[in-house]
């Protein structure tokens, strides 16, 4: 399923916000029983046109008809693409009595609306708080709608196992209670976190499944997005002609509810699609259509990859200065999507932390009281149970000591975990310019020499398509390996991308590191990554810290020099040539 798409749909989830059906067609419920109806099954501008009719209204409400009323109204405004007023509304609803159900369906909104936002922290906070409302609800009341978002955020954040398990709650949630929205929504959630896994054959049954019951709804943004997440997955497993087919569903739905970030990213979706079929005139169209809004939205994964395409386009057409000019956007919005990453793996663990924190004050809490009933009871007995009073606060004491000390070690390694690239141990983007950036002021004020190298895995997409990605996580892991032999400590080696590497080196000059890197690229033709046979090649640019430069300018001329390296045969070092300005 896509990032951004199906987040669109999951607002439909938090439908049947109205309780009572009997009025007449005139009264103040009916009306907002016919906002909800509209609120699933026509564009929003038709809601909003309801919903402020009604609005003056609201006096004569009951308190749960205003409060329906603001959920409909929070959702809509989402849609139409005013998510801080949306989640304003929602806040505001949070300090007023509501139902329990009313209570969950307003948390796993909000949750929704920080997702888009990229706000996860809060994101985290109101999804938890949603789950923890769902498990007050009996069996029969009990909804699926945080559990399928759960599904989503936990599979975004690798946590595969626990994504299946909030997945399968909620499709099972939504088979016991026969409602079609609802069982679309479990399948197509689920379906989404198999996709992510590559697990492709339960994400494609998975997603079957959610259509036929999507499709009962009568609802084209559903069921737009859906489908365009089944695209997405017949493209993936290499049945083109079929995923052409839904794609043309998809867009033709997602078109007619004018839902830009959803029809954005369904034109992304279908310009890959092209691109495997090297049809760049489609890809180009597509991508113009798409660019803006997906930058808009802050999708800087899907933007990334879009300039890669466009590059590599404009680089088989000869013109390299607009390749060039590609490049660099694909690489400035790889960093805003690292950066992005980062933001949400710290906002889970902080997120995590904090839960633990509060299990463990609860604790101490109960302990406390415990304390105070033995006092109690040590007032009629106080000669015989004094001694186990004081027994008990010395150990009440160790405790606490032994839990601060055990949550300051926990702190001290999700930092550490933070700055670290899982897969191969070394430091992500983030630290490693963190480091380059204090090595490069040393050098300027010690007045020594410093390297920065920038090396890239060169035809890396062919290992993955044609080996599998475990051995292409093996070749990364292998290359990480070669480079920490032969530049051990002080040199500061990072994986920058996804075969990005960068290697900064103080007190060396290019002169000492050529024979380094010469016997880097010679081991990358022994590395095993699978057993097949094709030796690794890498291409390295290398630039030479001038004078007064700061670390963007390095960055850069090195980056071009890789640049060169690529497009000018690979397996090759080229060495970054001073700025004239940097000449004097």
């Amino acid at each position: 399923m896509t990032i951004r798409l199906f987040i669109a749909s999951a607002f439909l989830v938090l439908g049947g916000l109205v309780g009572a059906q009997s009025a007449g067609t005139s009264s103040f419920e009916s009306q907002l029983e016919r906002a909800q109806e509209l609120n699933t099954t026509a564009p929003w501008r038709e809601t909003r046109a309801l919903l402020d009719a009604i609005e003056p209204r609201l006096a004569e409400a009951t308190p749960e008809q205003r409060a329906d009323f603001w959920l409909i109204s929070a959702r809509n405004r989402t849609l139409a693409g005013n998510m801080e007023t949306a989640l304003g509304q929602l806040e505001a609803l949070f300090g007023e009595p509501l139902t329990l159900q009313q209570e969950i369906r307003a948390y796993s909104l909000a949750a929704n609306i920080a997702v888009l936002l990229r706000r996860w922290e809060e994101t985290f906070g109101y999804l938890n708080r949603a789950l923890e409302l769902a498990g007050q609800l009996s069996q029969s009341e009990i909804t699926n709608a945080p559990f399928s978002l759960a599904a989503y955020v936990y599979a975004k954040i690798g946590e595969t196992t626990q994504a299946i398990e909030y997945g399968k709650r909620a499709v099972e949630i939504g088979q016991e209670s026969g409602n079609a929205r609802d069982v679309c929504f479990g399948h197509a959630r689920l379906a989404f976190v198999y996709k992510t896994a590559e697990l492709f054959e339960p994400a494609r049954r998975h997603y079957r499944e959610a259509l036929e019951n999507c499709q009962e709804t009568g609802d084209e943004l559903v069921t737009g997005t859906t489908e365009s997440g089944l695209a997405d997955l017949l493209r993936a497993t290499g049945d083109f002609k079929q995923a052409d087919e839904v794609f043309q569903q998809a867009l033709s739905r997602l078109e007619e509810t004018g839902y830009h970030y959803g029809l954005a990213e369904a034109r992304f979706y279908r310009a890959r699609l092209h691109w495997q079929l090297d049809e760049h005139e489609a890809v180009e169209a597509l991508l113009e259509a798409s660019l803006s809004a997906l930058e808009d939205d802050e999708a800087w994964d899907y933007v990334a990859e879009a300039y890669g395409m466009l590059s590599e386009i404009e680089s088989e057409s000869g013109n390299n200065e607009q390749a060039l000019s590609y490049m660099r956007q694909q690489l400035d919005a790889r960093e805003s999507f690292l950066d992005l990453e980062r933001a949400r793996q710290l906002a889970h663990l902080q997120v995590a932390f904090d839960t633990r924190s509060r299990e463990q004050e609860l604790a101490l809490l109960r302990e406390q009281r415990r304390v105070a009933e033995l006092e109690s009871e040590s007032r009629r007995h106080r000669d015989r149970l004094r001694w186990m009073v004081y027994a008990f606060a010395v150990f009440l004491f160790l405790v606490m000591v032994l839990l601060l000390v055990h949550v300051l070690r926990e702190r001290r390694h999700f930092r550490r975990l933070a700055g670290l690239d899982s897969l191969t141990g070394l430091s992500n983007h983030t630290r490693l310019f963190d480091t380059a950036r204090m090595m490069v002021d040393r050098s300027h004020h010690d007045h020594q020499p410093l390297v920065l190298a920038v090396g890239d895995i060169d035809h890396f997409k062919r290992v993955n398509d044609e080996f599998g990605h475990i051995a292409g996580d093996h070749a990364l892991i292998e290359v990480a390996r070669v480079l920490s032999e032969n530049f051990p400590v002080p040199a500061h080696i990072g994986r920058i991308g996804g075969e990005e590497f960068a290697i900064c080196l103080p007190g060396e000059t290019v002169t000492q590191i050529m024979p380094k890197l010469d016997e880097v690229r010679a081991a990358m033709g022994r590395i095993d990554y699978g057993g097949n046979g094709k030796p690794l090649s890498m291409s390295f640019g290398v630039a030479e810290l001038q004078p007064d430069e700061p670390l963007e300018k390095l960055r850069e001329r090195a980056d071009e020099a890789l640049y060169q390296a690529k497009h000018g045969g690979r397996n090759v070092v080229v060495v970054a040539e001073p700025r004239e300005r940097d000449l004097g």
